[in-house]
């Protein structure tokens, strides 16, 4: 059986490829939201955080032969945990990375601390898409400098609730659910100056956010990308092979 950490909107595309090769496959998500596509009626779902212990328990109880990483590119504990409970399992650790799709100029930075300093040195509102978790910093430095930002995040109760609790006020949250072409994201980024982004992928819908920053004369910081455990495969076809 493949034990497939989703979260990406690949997921479903693995999953399909999984069942067709013959495997039985255990998805596990950190949350309850929608795939996107259809998934095999006899993929078995299990949803909620895992911690290393909590998938290397997983590992022997479901008889796991490998695991499949298909986190969010920026998922590094997730990525960390299920690695080190593979080496502890004996079994083995794939990963799928998807593309990365920033190649113009932009202002790259190593992590959220220095995406903050950047984004706010420009005196500029800043527009952040860079989900709940890594807010503290960016309101931090908008609260020091008197400038004004705003977080577009998913339309869910979870992550509304998650920037009420590091600080943000309604009027700083824009919810709304992807993906966004480039007409939706020059409004959404309307009277800002600066967009603060990950490089998720194509995939991801970055390509099109890179591009209404242009056509609006943002800023655009780019927070670099964890490297997974091991290298992780560019296409579903190759990690699909290398599973045999």
């Amino acid at each position: 059986m493949i034990l497939l950490l989703g979260g990406t909107s690949e997921t479903v595309q693995i999953a399909q490829a999984l069942v067709k090769q013959g495997w039985e496959v255990l998805l596990s998500t950190a949350t309850t939201m929608a795939s996107r596509g259809q998934m095999p009626l006899n993929v078995r779902v299990r949803c909620g955080m895992l911690d290393e212990q909590g998938i290397e328990n997983l590992i022997r109880n479901e008889k796991i032969t490998a695991v499949v990483d298909a986190t969010h590119p920026y998922a590094e504990a997730v990525s960390q945990n299920a690695y080190k409970a593979c080496q502890a399992t004996g079994v083995r650790y794939l990963a799928y990375e998807r593309p990365c799709a920033i190649v113009e100029s932009v202002h790259r930075v190593p992590d959220h601390q220095s995406a903050a300093k950047q984004a706010f040195s420009f005196g500029k509102p800043v527009f952040l898409t860079i989900g709940v978790r890594n807010l503290a910093p960016y309101i931090a430095e908008a609260r020091r400098l008197g400038i004004a930002l705003k977080a577009r995040v998913l339309n869910h109760p979870d992550s509304v609730a998650a920037c009420h609790d590091a600080g943000l006020s309604e009027r700083e949250i824009l919810c709304a659910d992807g993906p966004f072409t480039v007409e939706e994201n020059r409004c959404h980024m309307k009277g800002f100056g600066v967009l603060v982004t990950k490089d998720s992928g194509e995939a991801g819908g970055v390509d099109a956010k890179v591009e209404a920053a242009r056509q609006s004369g943002c800023e655009v910081v780019v927070i670099e990308r964890p490297k997974r455990p091991v290298p992780g495969y560019a296409s579903v076809e190759a990690l699909i092979q290398n599973i045999q």
